[in-house]
């Protein structure tokens, strides 16, 4: 995925590193949902710094930088652990900042180190770029037509595709329920300039949604089911890879 897609990590993520983190937000009334998207941008700050001030001579499009922030920029294993413990310190910061504790102040301190080494690992592997990047879809439009189909509860995600082949992230799941003796009907929504097609993904339950269409579906166009059965293609996948990786020093290396 891309950094501009959203925060790069869930609540769910959040407890992998601090089991007990929602009882505490929860205590000190804090939003953990809102904590997320503070350390993305942070991050973000942080980034688009890193490829301004540290590496002008191999950044690509280092004359456009701060008209295109970080929309190109892929959130790397590195960069996901970073979030996670930038948006941890974020929560004990509020958390401290709240009761004054001591135990609070532990927490942050240990986070914000944890945040540091996890930001010079980042810096140090190199900063992701997408070369022609494409963002997560936006939930697609569902609706149906007539058919032959049964009623069906279905499970949607769609991922706009470029010319030459990089596939964004997928939209986030959705649900849809047709009528009996219908199908299904897919169409993108607000396709990004330079996305080509549209590949759609369903499934019966949230964990078997897979790849309908054999070729992505035109910019415009929609996608009908076809049958009652589904196509057994591939599982949506997370977005693109790096196509290059800038270091904090004066390193450029292909993905």
């Amino acid at each position: 995925m891309l950094l501009t897609d959203g925060n790069p990590n869930d609540t769910v993520d959040l407890q992998t590193y601090e089991s007990a983190i929602l009882n505490v937000a929860s205590t000190e009334g804090i939003d953990v949902d809102v904590k997320l998207s503070l350390a993305t941008e942070e991050i973000s700050e942080t980034v688009v710094d890193i490829l301004l001030d540290h590496t002008r001579s191999v950044d690509p499009i280092s004359n456009i930088r701060r008209t295109i922030g970080v929309s190109d920029v892929v959130v790397t294993s590195q960069m996901k652990r970073w979030h996670a413990l930038h948006t941890l310190a974020v929560i004990y910061r509020d958390a401290f900042n709240n009761q004054l504790n001591d135990r609070y102040q532990q927490k942050l301190k240990e986070y914000r180190e944890l945040s540091r080494n996890a930001k010079e690992n980042t810096v140090k592997f190199g900063i992701g770029l997408a070369l022609n990047p494409i963002p997560q879809a936006q939930t697609p439009a569902l609706s149906s037509t007539s058919g032959t189909i049964p009623a069906t509860l279905y499970y949607v995600q769609a991922s706009w595709v470029s010319a030459t082949g990089q596939e964004g992230a997928p939209s986030e799941l959705t649900t849809f329920e047709t009528p009996a003796a219908s199908a299904m009907v897919v169409a993108g929504v607000n396709p990004p300039s330079n996305a080509t097609g549209l590949n759609v993904y369903v499934g019966l339950t949230d964990d078997s949604v897979k790849l309908q269409t054999a070729t992505p579906i035109p910019v415009g166009q929609s996608f009908t089911l076809p049958g009652p059965g589904l196509a057994a293609g591939r599982a949506p996948g997370t977005g693109q890879a790096p196509d290059i990786y800038v270091t904090g020093g004066q390193t450029l290396r292909r993905g």
